[in-house]
């Protein structure tokens, strides 16, 4: 049995790093339901990667606050905070002592899971990802592709149910020929256990297809939410139209892409 999933409330959150002119974050208001996966898109240093690590206090907010659950983040015991929220980051960060098992088995060693279980687990995850476990296992961080330890990173910030997952351009060193399934793979495994998911990409098409909302970000500014045909039908502005909707080929074909889908909810 697992607990359920999160949700989370930004309240006019601002985040001034020293020596930067502009703030990373300005004044951002912004509700997750629990469940709900928020595609966030932008372009570099709009503040994506910000709002992400400031949920599980990598970073500190300057102003503002959050809450989970409706209880404001600084409420919450670090560790416990941290072992509750999945994690997969720009770069991975596996350890590179650790095989691929030990880099999954982590958490669930921390929260006292038996070693069956884990096995099973980390198995499960391995395959989900299309890694084989019987291959890949025992394998050491240095004996992976960047594709390879991207996905192992996917499945580590999976593999204790986590209330909330936050996904930082997951599949950006992904084989294009291999991304689609990885994108089916982790949308079955997301919807079968509500997670509640806010994953960050520049993939347009890629946030389309796994949004139920998208947020647009502009200069640490939320500029535009809303689902992804309401965006692409009436974007309320021409920053918006300009990230979601590009050409009139390439909005056609999105649209297109978003008739053919079957709904998500």
């Amino acid at each position: 049995m697992t607990d359920s999933p999160y949700s989370v409330a930004f309240d006019r959150a601002s985040v001034r790093f020293p020596g930067s002119a502009a703030p990373a974050l300005e004044n951002l208001s912004l509700q997750v339901a629990a469940g709900e996966l928020l595609a966030i898109v932008g372009a570099s240093g709009s503040g994506k990667s910000t709002l992400l690590r400031c949920i599980n206090r990598l970073v500190e907010l300057s102003d503002g606050c959050i809450s989970i659950d409706g209880r404001e983040l600084r409420e919450f015991e670090l560790g416990a905070l941290r072992r509750s929220i999945g994690y997969a980051i720009q770069g991975v960060g596996l350890f590179a002592h650790l095989t691929v098992a030990e880099n999954l088995a982590l958490v669930p060693e921390t929260l006292g899971w038996p070693r069956k279980r884990m096995k099973a687990r980390i198995d499960e995850l391995l395959a989900a990802v299309r890694l084989e476990p019987t291959i890949y296992r025992n394998r050491r961080p240095r004996e992976l592709s960047g594709g390879q330890a991207q996905r192992v990173g996917i499945a580590r910030a999976l593999v204790a149910y986590p209330r909330l997952l936050l996904l930082d351009e997951p599949f950006g060193a992904v084989d294009p020929i291999l991304r689609p399934q990885l994108q089916a793979e982790l949308l079955g495994v997301l919807r079968e256990a509500r997670t509640t998911t806010l994953f960050v990409t520049h993939d347009v098409d890629e946030a389309l297809l796994l949004g139920n909302r998208i947020a647009v970000m502009h200069d640490g500014r939320l500029q535009a939410i809303g689902t992804p045909r309401a965006l692409l039908e009436n974007p309320p502005d021409s920053f918006t139209a300009e990230i979601l909707c590009g050409d009139e080929l390439l909005h056609r074909y999105r649209r297109a892409r978003l008739d053919e889908r079957e709904p998500r909810e």
